[in-house]
């Protein structure tokens, strides 16, 4: 059997955002969120994961346009009202906490209508899986949430988040004791595996192999995974290739890139070829001067 990889985006998507295969995504969330009890999601509603796109940057850059930059993955809601956005991420971005609160907090502020009360609001919950580390610290999961400085109190609930570093899960498979940790290997591993291991059998993984299993895949569904598979693995190359001619336009140019003067000249050539985030990252410059040289233009 040949697996497909979940972390590209129509795959993740197709996992977790199939209605017809609930139980794949309650799993997955009452495991990594350690739901148990009362507590535990029973039953969610999906809402589409291929439409109606909420992208962070106001510009038309390249970034706007990669799906995997731009797109929520997974949105749905469980039987007490809570509402979670699920997101694969596989490129590093210094904004990466920034984006993830800016969601959540759209996600928040767009459940009322003008006449409603502030009562009415439903928790969002934001389940990052990260295929990069992130954080500092060691754990390979992490759940955030805002507490009293001094009493630890937890009376804000509106907005939590929760992150999965794949690169920081090490364990092999005679090591998976929890559904958690089976859940985290699945999802770093499953596109290299030929069988299912015993270790992962379970009803709700079973359905999850099916659903990455390339023999249940239309040709169509096909071509837009390798699409995706594409672009992940061309990512690396598009960003070394954008700094090679950044700074290749600086020798062009004679100007010495530690000057601001000479940083200010490179970014509008820069800006010629490449988009703003391309531009700040090389020039080093603030993002509102860089606007401000590509509004000029």
């Amino acid at each position: 059997m040949v697996f497909l990889d979940p972390k590209t985006d129509v795959a993740f998507k197709k996992l977790f955002g199939d209605s017809a295969y609930k139980n794949v995504v309650i799993s997955f969330l009452n495991s990594i969120l350690n739901r148990k009890g009362s507590e535990k999601i029973v039953d969610v509603a999906m809402n589409d994961p291929y439409n109606h796109p909420e992208t962070v940057v106001t510009d038309t850059t390249e970034e706007q346009k990669s799906s995997k930059s731009s797109i929520v993955d997974i949105r749905c809601i469980d039987q007490a009202k809570n509402r979670y956005i699920i997101e694969m991420q596989v490129v590093r971005q210094k904004d990466y906490l920034e984006r993830a609160q800016y969601y959540s907090s759209v996600a928040l502020s767009r459940q009322l209508k003008s006449t409603e009360p502030f009562g009415k609001l439903d928790p969002v919950i934001f389940v990052g899986v990260l295929d990069f580390k992130f954080f500092l610290n060691p754990n390979y999961i992490s759940h955030h949430i805002l507490l009293d400085q001094e009493t630890h109190e937890h009376v804000l609930k509106h907005l939590t988040f929760h992150f999965v570093e794949l690169k920081k899960f090490n364990k092999e498979l005679q090591e998976l004791t929890t559904l958690t940790d089976k859940w985290i290997y699945f999802l770093k591993n499953v596109h290299s595996m030929e069988t299912i291991p015993n270790s992962l059998k379970n009803s709700d993984l079973d359905d999850a192999f099916h659903i990455l299993n390339k023999s249940t895949w239309s040709p169509e569904q096909l071509e837009l995974y390798d699409r995706d598979l594409d672009a992940i693995r061309s990512e690396p190359g598009k960003r070394e290739s954008a700094k090679e001619e950044g700074r290749e336009i600086g020798k062009a140019e004679g100007i010495e890139i530690g000057k601001v003067e000479g940083k200010l000249e490179i970014a509008k050539e820069m800006l010629k070829k490449f988009d703003i985030k391309t531009v700040i990252e090389l020039t080093k410059l603030d993002i509102e001067i860089v606007k401000k040289l590509k509004s000029e233009q």
